[in-house]
């Protein structure tokens, strides 16, 4: 599978082969692209899995994207929209897929189809060192009294918490990067997001006495969303992701892009 070692290449290597371009969102058509264009809707600010760096987006969903371009010999236009932003830009047509770290459920919830899942993941701890012990091993410790607890304001962390009904302070923060700032700076005890988001600050901030927990909190699928009745996409999609998976593309990308990814509760979906 030739077409598939390009998959280990670093990413701006792939983007130049794939011929990618990046879409202002202020200029999407209203009419569906060119068949020789895979229009991928995207995020910028949820790292590892898709993020700003350097006036472009990486991360582990365009490297999927990147691929799966190149497997349909199509041109890659990568579109990164608010997340909230990505399911009306996809019925409306002015995406194709959307690669950007969507859980099934979130999907499903919208009326949206996926493709096979590519990877299981869910919620969990960012914790001090000094805290791991206690407070990244589950919850049985973060509903006391004296545990500070930290989510960003209106995520499936902030919805979770509210049905764990925690004694403890609750603070929600506009951003994960302020909420990881406030654990460091020790104004809380645990940070909770998803388990991607909580690797790449763990390891950004190792020097600091970061660490993440090592059990989900909560349990889902990761995978790529697009309209009902977009048989064709949905595919060649999955024919992508059997292939890398086969091949060991996939393993080998995981392993490049998300920190902490071996000897972890964290793996890829089967």
């Amino acid at each position: 599978m030739a077409r598939f070692y390009r998959l280990l290449l670093p990413l701006a290597a792939i983007l130049i082969l794939t011929g990618c371009a990046f879409i202002n969102s202020n200029n999407l058509p209203d009419a569906p692209m060119p068949a020789n264009v895979l229009r991928v809707g995207t995020v910028n600010d949820a790292p590892p899995l898709a993020y700003a760096k350097n006036d472009a987006i990486t991360g582990l969903e365009s490297l999927f994207a990147a691929g799966l371009a190149d497997s349909m010999n199509r041109r890659l236009e990568l579109v990164p929209l608010p997340k909230e932003e990505l399911f009306l830009a996809l019925r409306e047509q002015k995406i194709d897929i959307i690669m950007a770290g969507m859980t099934t459920t979130e999907a499903q919830r919208s009326r949206l189809a996926t493709t096979s899942p590519y990877l299981s993941s869910g919620l969990n701890t960012l914790v001090r060192l000094g805290g791991y012990d206690r407070l990244g091993n589950g919850v049985r410790y973060l509903t006391a009294p004296s545990i500070r607890l930290g989510v960003v304001a209106g995520s499936a962390a902030d919805v979770w918490l509210k049905g764990l009904r925690p004694q403890g302070a609750v603070s929600r923060f506009p951003t994960a990067p302020e909420g990881v700032q406030a654990l460091i700076k020790e104004s809380i005890d645990v940070f909770i997001a998803n388990q991607t988001t909580n690797y790449y600050y763990a390891s950004l901030y190792i020097d600091q006495g970061l660490t993440p927990g090592n059990i989900l909190l909560t349990r889902d699928e990761l995978a790529w969303v697009v309209r009902p009745g977009s048989d064709d996409l949905r595919e060649a999609a999955n024919k992508y992701l059997a292939a890398i998976k086969q091949s060991g593309a996939l393993q080998q990308m995981l392993d490049q892009t998300i920190p902490f990814y071996r000897g972890t509760a964290y793996s890829p979906a089967q």
